[in-house]
């Protein structure tokens, strides 16, 4: 039986052979999901992190963070799309 090559060690955003076509998608996923992961930690957080201005009944802090993982899963959902192909 021959040995089997041992499985590659990392992430590995793009496979060998992937056209250039299919590569754009997963970029900009990567790009919005950076950017919405920045925008719900430190140093943008602490400026929306009071709790006395309301939105849709929730405070200010949880109201961007519960906006920003919108974003992001809208984006999975476009990645999902795009890449159902």
């Amino acid at each position: 039986m021959p040995e089997m090559p041992p499985p590659p060690r990392g992430l590995h955003f793009f496979p060998a052979g992937m056209p250039g076509s299919r590569r754009r998608p997963r970029l900009l996923f990567a790009a919005v999901f950076l950017l919405c992961s920045a925008a719900m930690i430190w140093p943008v957080y602490p400026l929306f992190s009071g709790a006395t201005p309301l939105l849709l009944g929730l405070p200010l802090s949880l109201a961007w963070l519960v906006g920003w993982l919108g974003i992001q899963f809208v984006a999975l959902i476009a990645l999902y799309r795009s890449d159902a192909a």
